[in-house]
């Protein structure tokens, strides 16, 4: 067959490609193929678009043909090569290249196009370069369809890609890569496709290569088996897998292992808002479907905790939607406080996580500083279910169960329920974290209902204390982190026993009668005696809990105290003061005080002067009321069987003003 040539152009002159050639143009992004495995895995929305739609929108870049252009149209399978083909950046970037080939050559079967159909035998791509960028709005230099659908290229039985070159640049991810594309066999040849990759993310190095099976005779109705490794700082992606139709990117089966020292790193890859997480790795099976991409039969460890499940993402809207269902057959809780900020715990902490340990530790203090990142939180939404079988916790909290609802909906986040279970009644309530604003406002009612004193004490044969617990939190706090927020708190706690036991030897000394009380306790008696009513109410104002009333009645001391919490500092200055029910011969007129850091509290005594015992009923008339009005906030019925109805009736015996409190 006869070749059609044209001549080259002046040195001043670029000739512009327009009408029937314009595909030719386009044909250039079956270079992408060399890149698009990469690429696929953090990008979902690179490609858009079936190719004629991307030819048809092609007008509006500048393509050119700087060099030959020959064609060879008589054949059954016509073929054009085009030297010195270039396209042109968006208007947006102010000049420069999208992509420059060299040379480039396409053979199309002709009896399959008469009939719609097209069918490339033959790509060959001589030194493609590719410069690639997304801005840190959003847009994109590559992009040239419009539906959100990835990219379905033309059937291609031979690929030969010489000496490519790709640079990626990211300011969202802050990702820079350069990579080499390699795919040189000959038609006779069983050379294998190969991308290498070098850069930074997020200042940290990255590392990539994809190789996959020969580009020679690849068949379209043959899946196009691949290997991949990704590596950014810390975290590794392995996959292996195949492209089940290989020119069509909207399917992908793959067997993936991700691992890394924080789920929160994987948005630098993913753009995913994932939660902090100690050092983890799961393996699974990745697949796309379109814009779906779900990791299921997922299985491995975060931390100390076992994790499996599926994940499922969709993109179809531009806006990432994740969908998860978890479980652990055991959780640990240390594991659990990373999620809110807190530093993990034992070997793999980062740099950045050892300096918050450290700090963390010689200041005492639990609450963590780790900022919620809010951008992250606004651009995605998420609806996970999670549960844990069982909770590993220490000795001295009885949890045995993890429950969790969690709802991301444009930028509001939902924990309900989030439920601790026990041995006895349970842990349970809502939390509301509100990202929309610059600072983010937290809301939290948490219920303990129908917990026994005696589980906290599980080690122990006698318990010192023994009887049912009620509690609410009620808070409402202001801040980027748990710390901020509790430190801005407002709003109510209380804890109530309605009855129960505590060692008789620390009733006498909270009285505190020296002789009996020591003596008890020194001789290690753990006889028992009666808890009538203990109250704990307090007012939350500017991330400090006041103490309304604090009270103890067990049947030989009554103790009332008062004090505070501050959750800015993490320190509490509490005072219970004993009033003995009888005369005692020597007793230390001193309160007995709770004070230091909230993460290790000391019990001692301070001196004081000596109340008189007659000021029982007095301080009973006017506990009676208060503790009345709070059962209803801890639990609807408790005030019906509470036998904090015995401080009424003690009150009355002792002859205070209670009658009209007590109806």
């Amino acid at each position: 067959m006869a070749a059609v040539t044209q001549p080259a152009p002046s040195e001043t002159r670029t000739r512009r490609v327009q009408g029937p050639l314009l595909w030719l143009a386009e044909a250039l992004t079956v270079v992408v193929l060399a890149t698009a495995l990469f690429l696929a895995w953090f990008n979902w929305d690179m490609l858009r678009g079936p190719v004629a739609r991307q030819a048809s929108l092609m007008t509006g870049r500048n393509v050119r043909i700087d060099g030959h252009l020959a064609v060879h149209p008589w054949s059954w399978t016509p073929t054009a090569t085009v030297s010195g083909l270039k396209i042109g950046n968006p208007a947006w970037m102010g000049g420069g290249d999208t992509a420059d080939v060299d040379q480039f050559t396409v053979a199309v079967k002709l009896w399959p196009l008469l009939f719609g159909d097209l069918q490339a035998s033959l790509v060959r791509a001589e030194r493609p370069r590719l410069w690639l960028y997304r801005d840190a709005t959003g847009r994109v230099n590559w992009r040239m369809g419009r539906d959100g659908q990835p990219a379905r290229l033309p059937p291609i039985e031979n690929i030969a890609l010489d000496d490519g070159r790709l640079t990626y640049v990211d300011r969202i991810r802050r990702l820079v890569v350069v990579g080499t594309v390699q795919s040189n066999q000959s038609l006779a040849g069983r050379g294998t496709f190969r991308l290498v990759g070098h850069g930074a993310i997020n200042s940290n190095p990255f590392l990539v290569t994809i190789s996959g099976a020969p580009l020679i005779n690849v068949r379209h109705d043959r899946p196009y088996p691949f290997a991949a490794d990704i590596r950014a700082g810390a975290t590794r992606i392995v996959a292996r897998g195949a492209l089940p139709k290989p020119f069509d990117f909207g399917l992908i089966r793959s067997d993936l292992v991700v691992s890394g020292q924080n789920l929160a790193s994987l948005y630098d890859l993913t753009g995913l808002a994932l939660p902090n997480t100690p050092p983890y790795r799961l393996t699974g099976e990745l697949e796309r479907d379109g814009t779906r991409w779900t990791f299921h039969k997922v299985s491995g460890v975060v931390g100390s905790s076992d994790l499996e499940g599926a994940f499922q993402l969709d993109h179809h809207d531009g806006r990432p939607d994740l969908h998860a269902t978890l479980s652990s057959r055991r959780m640990t809780i240390a594991d659990l406080g990373t999620l809110l900020g807190a530093p993990p715990h034992g070997p793999g902490k980062t740099a950045a996580q050892q300096a918050d340990a450290a700090r963390l530790s010689s200041q005492s203090r639990l609450l963590p500083d780790a900022q919620l990142a809010v951008g992250r939180v606004r651009a995605m939404d998420a609806d996970v279910h999670y549960r844990a079988a069982s909770v590993q916790a220490g000795p001295h909290l009885p949890l045995t169960g993890f429950a969790l609802h969690l709802v991301l909906d444009h930028g509001v986040m939902t924990a309900d329920p989030v439920a601790f279970d026990m041995p006895h009644g349970s842990l349970a309530g809502r939390v509301r974290v509100d990202a929309r604003r610059d600072v983010p406002a937290t809301d939290l009612d948490m219920r303990l209902s129908n917990i026994h004193a005696e589980d906290f004490f599980r080690t122990s044969a006698n318990p010192p204390l023994s009887g049912l617990i009620e509690a609410r939190a009620k808070l409402h706090g202001v801040g980027g982190s748990v710390h901020a927020a509790a430190s801005t708190a407002s709003g109510s706690l209380a804890v109530v026993a309605p009855g129960g036991q505590i060692r008789q030897s620390l009733a006498e000394l909270m009285g505190v009668d020296v002789i009996k009380g020591l003596g008890l306790y020194l001789a290690h008696d753990q006889r028992p005696t009666g808890v009538r009513c203990a109250v704990a109410d307090f007012q939350a104002n500017g991330g400090v809990l006041t103490a309304r009333n604090l009270v103890l009645d067990t049947d030989p001391v009554l103790a009332t105290g008062k004090g505070s919490i501050n959750l800015a500092t993490e320190r509490l200055d509490l005072q219970l003061q004993g009033h003995p029910k009888r005369f005692q011969l020597i007793r230390l007129a001193s309160p007995v005080t709770v004070s230091g850091a909230l993460k290790a509290p000391k019990v001692g005594v301070k001196a004081g002067a000596a109340p008189l015992q007659a000021a029982i009923g007095v301080a009973l008339g006017a506990l009676v009321s208060p503790v009345a009005a709070i059962l209803p906030f801890i639990d609807p019925g408790l005030h019906k069987n509470a036998d904090c109805g015995a401080l009424v009736a003690e009150a009355q015996s002792r002859g205070a003003p209670v009658r009209a409190t007590a109806r």
